[in-house]
């Protein structure tokens, strides 16, 4: 009888192992959220009603005067609604070249120079009684910069929703700063946007972002029937 006990164990072993590295390996350096301080813009006490020039703790206002908004902003009738995450969100004017808004996080560590890092986050688009195009996020990280997909200007009272985005970048130094700039698809317009639920880390593992790949089933299956078949076989 030990022996049987003995040789199940030896069997189910490296199954159980196999499993937890298909399952948990790619959580343990999923997210730098750590070192990236308040990626969902939170903590601002602040009027999210009236253009207030806040930023939230965490952030640096690098050009203009944006604002942190929420949900419920309404005034100069904006349309706006809560993203996947809650709470608040940045938002920036942009009216290039005259105008543009933009916040910087200083100081993101932990970087490995030659890896890839995934930055997604959520963005959206209103329509204020001064807004006249559309716009998208310009998103600086180290020395690289990536563009938000464009988004169009919706109609008075109609709110698209918020849109996921993903962006690669790969590391140049073990410190980088994060820079994100309102931008106007038309030169001398204006374009209302917003932008929430920063994530940096691995490529892949962002659990919010509906992007990110889920390992099927069948394939895991696949994979430790083979291995129990080699172990069998060994035996």
């Amino acid at each position: 009888m030990n022996n049987i006990k003995r040789s199940i164990l030896s069997l189910t072993k490296p199954l159980v192992f196999t499993f937890s590295i298909l399952f948990f390996a790619p959580l343990a350096n999923a997210a730098l959220l750590d070192a990236f301080e308040n990626g969902g813009f939170e903590g601002g006490n602040m009027n999210t009603n009236i253009h207030n020039s806040t930023v939230p703790p965490g952030w640096t206002t690098t050009g203009g005067t944006p604002d942190t908004f929420n949900g419920d902003t309404n005034f100069a009738d904006y349309t706006w609604d809560y993203s996947s995450t809650g709470g608040q969100f940045l938002h920036g004017i942009g009216d290039q070249p005259s105008w543009t808004e933009s916040a910087l996080q200083v100081g993101l560590g932990g970087l490995v120079v030659g890896d890839e890092y995934e930055i997604s986050f959520e963005q959206s688009i209103s329509r204020s009684i001064w807004s006249e195009t559309g716009g998208f996020w310009r998103i600086k990280f180290g020395d690289e910069t990536h563009e938000s997909d464009a988004m169009s200007i919706p109609d008075f009272g109609v709110f698209e929703g918020w849109m996921w985005q993903t962006m690669i970048f790969t590391a140049t130094a073990e410190t980088q700063t994060l820079e994100v700039i309102a931008w106007s698809d038309t030169d001398g317009q204006r374009t209302d946007i917003g932008i929430d639920s920063f994530f940096l880390g691995d490529p892949g593992t962002n659990p919010d972002n509906p992007d990110t790949p889920v390992p099927a089933p069948s394939t895991i299956m696949i994979l430790l029937a083979g291995l129990l078949g080699l172990r069998l076989a060994r035996r």
